[in-house]
């Protein structure tokens, strides 16, 4: 019998691979080139060989984990993976990053609105929202111990401590519904918005963030908020859970862990999962709109006269085609990937034979996506960081960008060089790949969990196996795509 079984899923197999393989044909059929930062470059080697490799790297881990079962050996850690927001006093310590998160403002508002000539810029997109996504990657969540509105929360409570009772909601699905919608308006200033580089408009936007954020606290309660609804919390805490360390009360030692453990199977509610699904699109996305194909796109959709009337009253309000288009593919990303890993999920349910719901075979595969929001992270902001992050150094010396040079840093030459085409690409391909052979390593965790027998894993794990090469590959054709600024 399992002669036969195996014998099964192996002709099966062929079957996707040869899908596969007409995909790996169809998309080297382009000349492209690689990221860049205001240069084009072409690869060391052509895309094909990259996307073909990539893809069968992929399909091999798929058959090792099958077949050997190295999940097995690591066991899921029970440590905390998001930080926990405990009552403490107010003291000067935790201050600082609300002090400097005045500071941050402070500068926006009065400072030079060049978008390299002020310090909230560059920290608020390099060193929070790349920087710290990286941190979180290798060592877990660190957002909690940092955030600039916990210290502030505490003096909200003493000012409204009593009338918090009558006003606080205990409902965690608000909450997360809430989340999921910040999410959405987060992510568009951070990837659409044409003016998320001017530093007042970041200023704007901090200052509402801070407020939308306290509000929350003080109406749900500090863990509840920020554990279901508070962007930052929620993102870095997400990427964290591939780290090495947990977050809770004990000591260095008592938090060290293998890498991925912290990453379960799903079993909270539909929107954590949705959560997940469109931080991955929208990295994804992010990606898109760079590319010469989006483009190309976006003039095919303006010259259907059936899409005109639509565009031309859309454009009415928002007054730029390009924000109008943008926005729309920023919407219908998450549905797209949202929809063919439903789709996975379906599949899947099909060869389970108790009885479990779409929905909650959807909730329980979801955090496999997570290695791959990781990996693209990394590969695509993995020059921007470099690059850009050097711009910090200047601007410590001179935050405002009014001629200062506190720390002698203001005068300090950008190197362009410190990263090239071939290191970039590498670096890109290595992420990714490694990226998704970790998603495929948990999701075939997930599904031994779900069945708790080998007879029917493979098959179950099969529809998000191909799910994952086929992610590979389209990942690996954006990141390869040409930029010019």
């Amino acid at each position: 019998m399992v002669r036969k079984y195996r014998f099964y899923l192996r002709n099966k197999t062929v079957r996707y691979s040869s899908l596969v393989a007409f995909i790996l044909i169809f998309f080297s059929s382009f000349d492209v080139y690689a990221h860049g930062l205001n240069v084009r470059y072409e690869l060391p080697i052509p895309l094909s060989f990259y996307l073909f490799t990539s893809g069968i790297v992929v399909m091999i881990t798929i058959f090792l984990v099958s077949y050997f079962r190295f999940y097995s050996y690591i066991k899921e850690s029970k440590k905390i993976t998001e930080y926990r927001y405990s009552n403490f006093k107010l003291n000067y310590l935790n201050k600082i990053p609300f002090l400097f998160l005045v500071f941050l403002v402070i500068a926006g508002l009065f400072g030079s609105q060049g978008p390299l000539d002020n310090i909230i810029n560059v920290f608020i997109w390099v060193w929070v929202w790349v920087g710290i996504a990286y941190v979180s990657i290798v060592f877990g969540n660190i957002w909690g111990a940092i955030s600039p509105w916990s210290s502030i929360y505490s003096l909200f409570i003493f000012l409204l401590r009593k009338k918090l009772k009558r006003i606080r909601r205990h409902s965690d699905k608000e909450a997360e519904i809430l989340g999921l919608i910040l999410l959405f308006i987060v992510l568009w200033i951070a990837i659409i918005f044409p003016g998320r580089e001017v530093p007042y408009n970041l200023s704007l936007f901090l200052m509402f963030y801070s407020l939308i954020t306290l509000l929350g606290m003080v109406v749900y309660g500090r863990s509840r908020w920020n554990n279901s609804a508070e962007i930052f919390n929620i993102y870095f805490g997400m990427l964290g859970r591939l780290g090495i360390l947990g977050r809770d009360k004990k000591g260095f030692k008592d938090n060290l862990r293998l890498p991925l453990s912290g990453v379960h199977m799903g079993r909270g509610s539909i929107y954590s999962s949705l959560f997940i699904v469109v931080a991955v699109s929208s990295i994804s996305f992010d990606g898109i709109i760079e590319t010469e194909a989006w483009d190309n796109f976006k003039v095919y959709i303006v010259s259907i006269s059936f899409f005109r009337p639509v565009l031309e009253k859309l454009v009415q309000y928002f007054g730029d085609i390009t924000l109008v288009l943008n926005s729309i593919g920023f919407i219908c990303m998450p549905l797209i990937i949202g929809f063919l890993f439903m789709a996975t999920c379906f599949r899947a349910q099909k060869h389970v034979k108790q009885k479990i719901d779409l929905c909650t075979i959807l909730i329980a595969f979801t955090p496999a996506l997570i290695p791959i929001a990781a990996a693209y992270h990394v590969a695509h902001y993995f020059s921007f960081l470099l690059i850009a992050g050097q711009i910090g150094i200047q601007l410590i010396s001179d935050p405002f960008g009014w001629g200062w040079n506190i720390f002698g840093t203001a005068n300090m030459q950008i190197n362009v060089a410190v990263i090239n085409a071939k290191i970039g690409w590498t670096i890109i391909l290595i992420s990714v790949v490694l990226g998704h052979m970790a998603s495929i390593f948990i999701s075939q965790k997930i599904a031994f969990k779900i069945k708790g027998s080998n007879s029917n894993t493979l098959k179950i794990h099969l529809p998000f196996s191909f799910f994952m090469v086929l992610y590979t590959i389209f990942s690996l054709w954006i990141l390869a795509q040409p930029i010019v600024h």
